[in-house]
């Protein structure tokens, strides 16, 4: 009954600020309560997934990494042996993430990292004979999926030399970002936006709007009609065949025309007919002068 109350109470969270005026203290406080809640709500396995960060160099990387978490809806941050702790650049870095930053669990070894995961994802350029190798996409796929069950941890490997090889012995799939030759390595913190951009996507795929396409009846239609006014503007064909329709079919073909589309040239055409009625008319009445 708790759990109901609560969500009935920050749903009407946004006519509170409305009402009251005081959005500069929701904003800070009560927004990211709000909006997490909501997160939660609709997709729970969110919160079994963590990032894990092996021994990085750079304090800023950290800062940085923690703001794509967040960005794109993660909670869980896990460092490896770092060799700082609360780095000014860090912080720096994490602007408007420092709760992340903050939260982040410091462990001394990759095996304490991983005690608890189930399913464990490498970042590596490098293949492993029997383990597969898959792009970002593929592996969310994976991860969503894995983490329904329980825990799932997506390692990052140093910026200099990225993760050694018995560290990778604890991956069930290794995942390599595609980049260009010229450039192939990503910043630490690059790696980790493009991995979690892709697992945010994976969660709340673009809900598609149904669309009211066009019938092959409808555009048969439409193509009679269209044929019908040019032949009365005068139009003709050139050559053999019904040339120009052809040309008109393969221009239309090149998209999916909604009902409101046809409709759209339907009405064009009627113009066209009462044009050339009109005009047809008024010649008429002077030949008859």
């Amino acid at each position: 009954m708790s759990n109901i109350t609560t969500i009935h109470v920050l749903d009407l969270f946004p006519v509170f600020i409305i009402i009251t005026g005081v959005w500069k203290t929701c904003i800070y406080t009560v927004l990211p309560i709000y909006l997490e809640s909501k997160m939660s709500e609709k997709n729970p396995v969110f919160s079994n997934i963590q990032i894990v960060l092996v021994e990085p160099k750079v304090p800023g990387n950290v800062g940085a990494a923690s703001r794509a978490i967040k960005n794109m809806g993660l909670s869980r941050l896990v460092v490896v042996n770092p060799w700082f702790q609360n780095h000014p650049q860090a912080r720096y870095m994490a602007h408007g993430s420092e709760d992340i930053l903050d939260s982040a669990e410091i462990v001394p070894t990759l095996k304490d990292a991983v005690a608890s995961s189930i399913f464990v994802v490498g970042t590596t350029q490098r293949q492993r004979r029997g383990v597969p190798f898959m792009n970002p996409r593929q592996a969310a796929s994976e991860v969503i999926n894995n983490s329904v069950s329980g825990p799932v941890s997506i390692l990052f490997g140093r910026e200099d030399r990225g993760l050694l090889n018995e560290e990778l012995a604890y991956c069930q799939i290794l995942v390599n970002i595609p980049s260009s030759e010229t450039q192939p390595s990503l910043n630490l913190s690059q790696a980790v936006m493009v991995i979690a951009y892709e697992l945010f996507t994976g969660m709340y795929p673009v809900e598609k709007t149904p669309q009211d396409y066009a019938s092959s009846e409808d555009l048969s239609t439409m193509y009679d009609h269209l044929k019908n006014s040019l032949d009365t503007l005068g139009m003709r064909q050139w050559n053999d065949g019904d040339n120009y329709m052809k040309s008109l079919r393969r221009v239309f073909s090149r998209t999916r025309l909604e009902r409101r589309d046809v409709a759209t040239i339907h009405k064009l055409c009627g113009e066209i007919d009462k044009y050339a009625h009109r005009t047809k008319t008024e010649i008429k009445k002077e030949f008859d002068k």
